[in-house]
């Protein structure tokens, strides 16, 4: 049911006469922008100003600002701006508020995406906590600096003020004032002249013209090409274009734009057949690209002769008497497209040549795939060092080609936020960079075609880190205690491949602790946890079995000896429960027991496998997963068992191979946890988290902040019928562990050395 613009009069009844007066003044111009919901929420976060005590000021400038802001972009923005604005209130004051609310207007209108004004929100919101007395001069001169910078560059250009001058306010406020010398001469090093929001309109009347269609561009996400470098990106049929190029000095950045937007949009029109990843060496994924890459290109300049000239500038490889694999795809990407161009490699020479030949196979996708197999084998014979995780494609206007793999089971389409591109998969090599031995078998005879090439399958490690660099990364909502409200999307977590170590690590803990194990057994052998059932085709019981009355009434009138097992009770059947061990991996885990002779984490790690050992015995549904966290944007989450894998070796390797790192943001693990569990049809379910300390991260300064994010999460996983019981290692985790889990679902381990004990026992007690 939606409310009505006269269903308001009793929410602005509950306002001062004054605020009455204001709302009645702009409501006829907000209802032609708002809904009738969005009204109401229009209204009550004024009322929330209010509340907080912003005086009239900032409601007048709320009131004016707001639903225009709100025109320009999306209502769904609204409850974000009212956080936002209360957030601002509670760490700096109502003239701060009263400046971001007049600057908000121009702010919409020059980000116009969701996903970067959701960014800018985010940045505003973190400021505030950071720098309460500078960002009022930001606000008064948020146009100059979104004139210059994109949101990536305004996000660094602000938290460089910040930290600079942590202990000096005064030098703070003259950074984000303009009057610092620094910040005027970083302001214009970091000015990245031609933004996407100055050229997308023409872009998108030139990709028309080429191509006679709509085309649909939008720019990329902040966290894209915040770590991942600048590139543009095809996601579901979108081209995602970098919110500013990082030129060379000489280079037209509209002409980038361009050539970027150009060489995507052949991709769009040529680019039909996705390519499987599997059994493909990282650099073969990156030769095939290339070749991709220059088949549309070719395929899309016998229509447009002309695009060549857009291209061809941006390609400036020269030969080189040093060879390396990343030297070698540039200076082949320049052949492929300069006629002019000549290079004496016989590599470049080889695969100019073979691309010339199958210039009739240049529109079957395949000669793509075919090529790059077989370039990829040439490499690897010269053993020419390549690293796939430093790699990116080149030259700039080049898209990271992430759309034209089929990953499988693991390749759903990726959603528009996702950091998902090639250059930064994190292989496991040396840091140095990997060789790609890339042989041919059989006495290395070569062909044109891959049918003939007999390919060696990825390595398993190097298998899993594509898939992991591949994988979507989650988001989930945090809860903020100040305002009352869940910050949407706010932590990004991202489950990364265990490292793995000797799994006879762990079955030595089994023979170290022998004494222990031997007292599982035992326990073991009386413990069940039953649920009812009904036990049907019984001789006696409490009620009919009527399938089975209606069988035997069958047999008697059919004249037959009926079966006497008529009756149905209610019985036990055996264990049925799921468990997610959780486990902290934190810095702090590395921290030395003098009474035990060891780590926190080696007691961990040797707690852990007492308790898999007692749950496989008991043929237990279990899980055992760990985490840690850098920031609400990594929060890392590893798998060491899962409750479809078997507790063998390679699950064994995992936890020999676990490692301490980083901070605790439990709130977000927690989360992602219960994810695992929600939809398992069990009749119990339980996540036993082992931590050594309270919440903690480096992006957060309140130390209450995380402590009721995780308590909200506890709260919201047991309305979903998953508790949660905490085992510390903290031994003045009192204060807090009761709030976080209530009062009797934790316990405080004060003797370290006792754990790969008392884990054990604490599981068969609470799944007794």
């Amino acid at each position: 049911m939606h409310t009505s613009a006269s269903d308001l009069d009793p929410l602005i009844g509950t306002l001062p006469a004054e605020a009455q007066q204001l709302v009645a003044a702009a409501l006829p111009e907000a209802t032609r922008v708002l809904s009738a919901d969005g009204l109401k929420g229009w209204v009550e976060g004024m009322k929330l100003l209010l509340d907080a005590g912003s005086g009239l000021g900032p409601v007048v400038t709320y009131l004016r600002s707001v639903h225009v802001a709100v025109r320009e972009a999306d209502e769904a923005l609204l409850p974000q701006i009212v956080g936002v604005c209360l957030s601002v209130l509670r760490h700096a004051d109502a003239r701060a508020l009263d400046a971001f609310l007049d600057s908000l207007p121009p702010a919409v209108r020059r980000l116009k995406d969701g996903a970067a004004l959701h960014g800018y929100l985010d940045l505003v919101d973190e400021l505030a906590a950071l720098a309460p007395h500078g960002i009022t001069a930001m606000f008064e001169r948020l146009g100059q600096l979104l004139d210059q910078l994109s949101l990536d560059g305004l996000r660094r250009w602000a938290l460089l003020g910040v930290q600079g001058h942590t202990e000096d306010l005064a030098a703070q406020q003259a950074w984000f004032r303009l009057e610092s010398r620094d910040a005027r001469a970083i302001l214009k090093a970091a000015g990245e002249g031609t933004l996407f929001t100055d050229v997308e309109r023409r872009l998108g009347f030139y990709l028309r013209a080429l191509w006679a269609r709509q085309p649909d561009l939008r720019p990329a996400s902040t966290a894209q090409e915040g770590k991942k470098g600048r590139r543009v990106s095809i996601v579901d049929g979108a081209i995602r274009m970098p919110q500013a190029f990082e030129v060379f000095p000489g280079q037209d950045p509209v002409a980038l734009y361009r050539a970027g937007a150009a060489h995507a949009a052949a991709h769009l029109v040529h680019s039909t057949h996705k390519f499987p990843l599997r059994a493909l060496r990282p650099i073969q994924v990156a030769l095939v690209g290339l070749i991709e890459d220059a088949r549309v290109e070719h395929l899309a300049m016998r229509e447009m002769p002309g695009l060549r000239r857009l291209w061809q500038r941006f390609h400036v490889a020269l030969p080189s008497f040093t060879v390396t694999a990343v030297s070698l795809m540039a200076r082949l990407s320049r052949a492929l497209i300069d006629e002019d161009y000549r290079d004496e490699n016989p590599f470049v020479v080889k695969a100019r040549t073979l691309f010339a030949e199958n210039a009739h196979r240049w529109g079957d996708p395949s000669l793509s795939r075919e090529m790059g197999n077989l370039l990829g084998n040439d490499l690897g014979q010269m053993r020419v060092q390549f690293n796939f995780k430093t790699w990116l494609i080149e030259p700039l206007y080049r898209d990271d080609n992430l759309f034209l793999w089929d990953m499988g089971d693991s390749g759903q389409q990726q959603s528009d936020d996702q950091e998902v591109m090639y250059q930064a998969v994190n292989l496991a090599q040396a840091e140095g960079g990997e060789k790609a031995d890339l042989e041919l078998e059989e006495g290395g005879g070569e062909s044109e075609h891959s049918e003939s090439v007999q390919l060696e399958a990825p390595a398993p490690e190097e298998q899993a880190a594509i898939e992991e660099a591949l994988a979507q990364p989650y988001h989930y909502d945090e809860w903020d205690y100040i305002i009352g409200m869940d910050r949407p999307a706010w932590c990004t977590l991202l489950e990364k491949a265990a490292p793995t170590g000797d799994p006879r690590t762990i079955d030595e803990v089994l023979r170290r602790n022998e004494e222990t194990v031997n007292r599982l057994t035992s326990l073991i052998k009386a413990v069940q946890i039953q649920r009812p059932q009904r036990l049907k085709k019984q001789l006696e019981g409490d009620r009919l079995d009527i399938d089975a009355s209606i069988a035997a009434t069958v047999d008697l009138r059919s004249s037959r000896a009926p079966d006497p097992r008529v009756h149905q009770r209610l019985g036990r059947n055996s264990r049925d429960l799921a468990v997610l061990v959780l486990l902290d991996l934190s810095q702090s885990t590395n921290d030395w027991v003098p009474t035990a002779g060891t780590t926190v984490l080696n007691l961990a790690r040797e707690a852990t496998a007492l308790v898999a050992h007692a749950m496989e015995k008991l043929g237990d549904d279990f899980a055992i997963h760990g985490f840690d966290s850098n920031g609400r944007h990594d929060v890392e989450y590893y798998r060491f068992k899962d409750f479809e894998s078997p507790y063998g070796d390679e699950a064994k390797a995992r936890l020999a191979g676990m490692k301490g790192q980083l901070s605790t943001r439990m709130g977000t693990a927690l989360r992602h946890a219960g994810h695992f569990l929600h939809n398992r049809r069990v009749a119990h379910k339980l996540i036993l988290l082992l931590t050594d300390g309270e919440p903690h991260d480096i992006d957060v300064h309140d130390k209450q902040y995380l402590m009721f994010d995780c308590k909200r999460a506890v709260e919201d996983l047991r309305r979903f019928g998953i508790p949660t019981f905490c085992m510390t290692l903290d031994r003045g985790a009192d204060e807090y562990v009761a709030r976080i889990f209530g009062g009797r679902n934790y316990l405080v381990l004060d003797q370290l050395k006792r754990l790969p004990e008392k884990l054990p026992s604490l599981y068969l007690r609470l799944t007794t």
